[in-house]
């Protein structure tokens, strides 16, 4: 329904249509309707959460520079796997990390980890590619995304304290709160994020046929609402007044500063997808190839993937012809990173750190491919 809308938009559009911006428009619509809702939005309210309620004694515990490395980078590339984001949703909810004291390598395994290897990622790959895919996709993922953390800080440095970016509210005074509490109120926002996507549907739709209601997007609505509500009880009941309103300003905060780079890296990603498709270069991939990795590694970096569209397109290259490893580098490095994401990042943690990010990405996901298709 939403990406109908959406479409309908786009229609006033269409004078533009046989222009050379019309893909980017085109794209930019397919990504407000179908992960504006249900990836984005949520993300910014989860990552304000991060920033206002979970102190910095619970991040540098487990994942701050002087913790234990056999423990803080394990600890990132399992913790998005309870996430369902895209490189893009999964920024600000990085930003809050890092605001509150992570270590710079844990800090970006998380950020390759979480899009890469979160439920609904590895639900449809197991559906449309097979149990070899998903196993694949799972271990190579934690191993590329904790290899790419160790990198980052070899290569960068760890930073003493990582700098908010102007107009981002700073909490001074840490909340206290009860790890019961803060886990429940965690575990309501990740599920509305899950439901909105619509990985809780069949649960969801067998509800809603007890109590006599038709499938579709009313019963997915009624359970967000019904989950939003249950967020307010637990809100206005554990927390102050002045901890919410901080927590939304710290939300809209992070969404100002970030979602329009994203945007706009949206429209970039929908021109470069329509000059240079993927089909142009499946003469590289038709091999386990060194090349063939590293092609399908850089142009699954620059592209956006949705999490869902990422194992549709696969899957369908893979229909003709195109060899695992290959198929497998554009699994990784596709959903891991982008040109949006990066050009959102670039703003945060500086030029520097976002093309190493996107150099480590894209090697450590052709290395990953290619030994999967030696393997299998």
């Amino acid at each position: 329904m939403l990406q109908n809308l959406f479409n309908s938009f786009l229609s006033l559009f269409d004078p533009l249509r046989d222009t050379w911006i019309w893909p980017g428009l085109a794209e930019a619509g397919k990504f407000l309707g179908s992960h504006l809702i249900s990836g984005m939005i949520p993300a910014f309210f989860i990552a304000g959460a991060i920033a206002v309620f979970l102190d910095k004694q619970r991040i540098t515990r487990l994942m701050g520079a002087e913790a234990n490395p056999w423990v803080s980078y394990p600890v990132a590339a399992v913790s998005g796997g309870i996430l369902t984001v895209c490189s893009c949703g999964v920024i600000p909810i990085f930003v809050g990390v890092m605001n509150q004291g992570a270590g710079i390598g844990p800090a970006f395994t998380f950020l390759m980890a979480s899009p890469a290897v979160n439920l609904i990622a590895l639900s449809y790959t197991y559906t449309l590619l097979g149990s070899k895919f998903l196993i694949g996709r799972a271990v190579l993922v934690m191993f590329s995304a904790i290899g790419i953390g160790l990198g980052m800080k070899l290569i960068c440095g760890e930073n003493p304290k990582a700098p908010a970016p102007a107009g981002i509210v700073i909490v001074e005074e840490e909340p206290d709160h009860s790890d019961l509490q803060l886990f429940l109120f965690f575990i309501v926002l990740i599920l509305i994020m899950i439901t909105a996507t619509g990985f809780m549907d069949p649960v969801v739709f067998k509800l809603s046929a007890v109590a006599g209601l038709e499938s579709g997007l009313i019963p997915r609505l009624l359970a967000i609402a019904g989950e939003i509500i249950l967020l307010a009880i637990l809100s206005l009941k554990w927390f102050h007044r002045s901890e919410i309103l901080l927590w939304l300003r710290k939300s809209k905060d992070l969404f100002i500063l970030i979602f329009p780079k994203v945007f706009g890296g949206i429209f970039l990603a929908g021109l470069l997808a329509a000059t240079l498709p993927l089909t142009t270069f499946m003469a590289f991939f038709d091999a386990n190839s060194i090349e063939g990795n590293f092609i399908s590694s850089l142009l699954g970096a620059l592209m956006y993937f949705g999490t869902i569209v990422g194992v549709t397109i696969v899957a369908t290259l893979k229909d003709f012809g195109m060899h695992p490893g290959p198929a497998l580098t554009l699994l990784l490095s596709g959903p891991a990173v982008s040109l949006p994401s990066i050009l959102a990042l670039a703003p945060i943690v500086g030029a520097k750190k976002a093309a190493i990010f996107l150099a480590l990405v894209v090697l450590f996901s052709a290395l990953s491919g290619f030994i999967f298709g030696a393997t299998f």
